[in-house]
């Protein structure tokens, strides 16, 4: 999860004139101590200066650049974004081996906090730990400084972080926007993590209550909008449906194999092999193919289910299993080129989860002009937009015979010439849907106007 200030556009510390004394060190101990800043007193007074026009934003989540997740450099875009348009901006992230210090300032002008936070492999098992102790120390951060206009947070860690910084929100009277990057506890449901009923309805109850004292929710899709509606027909007026743009970061490396032999459809998957994939009816469906279709399957990537991928894969037809490719997991750059090699790309989801998340991977094949063979709900967006406006195939979860279909229809597209075409739509699609100059400015719009209602909430308050 993310809490995002923008703050005001000045440098974290000013020098002071001659003669006057610095600020003062603030007495702080325990969390507080490891949550405090040495430049706050400057930074906050400098911010308030006459004519700046800005909005204060602090933005959290767990993960910040330079860390690898996606939405660590996902916040970084945005975050620079905001900077360039005269906002201030914070991040509050928790401290990692791959960052340094307590408080930093990226090229851009973001002002990067961490707090502390359980480190893997101690004595306590840092996941669940984590839950609770990020939380404490970003509501610490939260807590200190000027008042911020607006306050963001995405959804790692689940629940737990948007129950502290919306009630810190609340206190602090700023904007509170809950940015879903997937719903829970219901995903939490369907994975079996929170399958007891009681645990459920209790994170239930605190993530709805958190939604209703959001601003605005930005979730993803509209499905997801749908299910926070399920939750209380209340939300809808306040919930925005706001996908996230395609990084597109791309250093030059080659793809990890040479282009396909002529006339061979590949298919490409790339990413985590998880519980949510399916990937082993993926696998399955190559055993069913009409004998004339020439196909390639590629697997990239590593995960719970990769025992279960290896299986389905011995127990394919021996003529078969050579068919089907399982590479390591590389670098994003990597994975780009492969996509660039490949005829389509897989979107795999375990049944209804395409309800409560939308996966990231769509944008990226669609920034490579990738046809995509979708495997959910065909009532879904994901499903339903695939087809309509044909972007690929989609088949329901489970359906190994739709699959085995779907992929002799795409080998046939490929021979005939016409998968091209799709290509094309994809491309558009991308453009309309994904496109990062697009999204950030409906991104800047939705800050600005939730900064602006604050103030004149404030004023009318004074």
């Amino acid at each position: 999860m993310v809490a995002v200030i923008l703050t005001s556009r000045q440098t974290l510390a000013e020098s002071p004139r001659a003669g006057q004394r610095p600020p003062r060190p603030d007495r702080a101990s325990g969390w507080s101590r490891l949550c405090s800043f040495p430049d706050a007193v400057a930074h906050d007074s400098a911010s308030s200066r006459r004519g700046w026009s800005g909005v204060r934003i602090r933005a959290v989540h767990r993960y910040f650049w330079p860390d690898s997740p996606p939405y660590a450099t996902f916040l970084k875009e945005m975050a620079s974004d905001w900077v360039s348009r005269g906002h201030e901006v914070e991040v509050v992230t928790a401290r990692t081996s791959g960052a340094d210090g307590r408080c930093s300032r990226t090229a851009e002008g973001v002002r990067v906090s961490r707090v502390p936070v359980v480190a893997e492999g101690g004595r306590l098992p840092a996941q669940p730990a984590n839950l609770v102790v990020f939380p404490i120390g970003v509501a610490f951060r939260l807590l200190r400084g000027e008042r911020p206009d607006v306050i963001m947070c995405s959804t790692a860690p689940q629940v737990t972080l948007g129950v502290a910084v919306s009630l810190v929100a609340r206190w602090r009277r700023a904007a509170f926007v809950y940015h879903c990057m997937d719903l829970h506890p219901e995903i939490g449901r369907l994975s079996g993590e929170f399958a007891r009923p009681w645990v459920y309805r209790l994170l239930l109850r605190l993530d709805t209550a958190t939604m209703r004292r959001a601003s605005r929710v930005v979730v993803l899709s509209e499905d997801m909008r749908r299910a926070v509606v399920a939750r209380d027909p209340g939300l809808g007026g306040r919930t925005t449906v706001l996908n996230n743009f395609s990084l597109g970061d791309d250093d030059g490396r080659p793809s990890p194999l040479p282009e396909p032999a002529s006339g061979r459809l590949r298919i490409v998957f790339t990413g985590n092999f998880g519980r949510f994939q399916g990937l082993a009816d993926l696998v399955a469906c190559v055993g069913r193919l009409p004998s004339h279709v020439d196909v390639e399957l590629v697997l990239m990537g590593e995960g719970r289910a990769r025992a279960e991928v290896d299986r389905a894969v011995a127990a394919l037809p021996t003529d078969r299993q050579d068919r089907v490719l399982v590479l390591p997991p590389g670098p994003p750059s990597a994975a780009r080129a492969l996509m660039r090699s490949a005829h389509v790309g897989v979107v795999s989801l375990a049944p209804e989860v395409a309800r409560y998340a939308y996966p990231s991977k769509t944008a990226t094949y669609a920034e490579q002009e990738l046809p995509l063979l979708v495997i959910c709900e065909g009532d879904t967006e994901l499903g339903a937009s695939t087809v309509t406006e044909g972007l690929g195939w989609s088949v329901e979860p489970g359906d190994v015979d739709g699959l085995a279909s779907a992929v002799a229809q795409a080998f046939d597209e490929l021979a005939s010439g016409t998968l091209e075409g799709r290509r094309r739509q994809v491309r558009e699609h991308f453009e309309r849907t994904f496109d990062k100059d697009r999204l950030l400015e409906r991104w800047t719009g939705l800050l600005d106007e939730l900064a602006a209602a604050r103030r004149v909430e404030r004023e009318s308050r004074a």
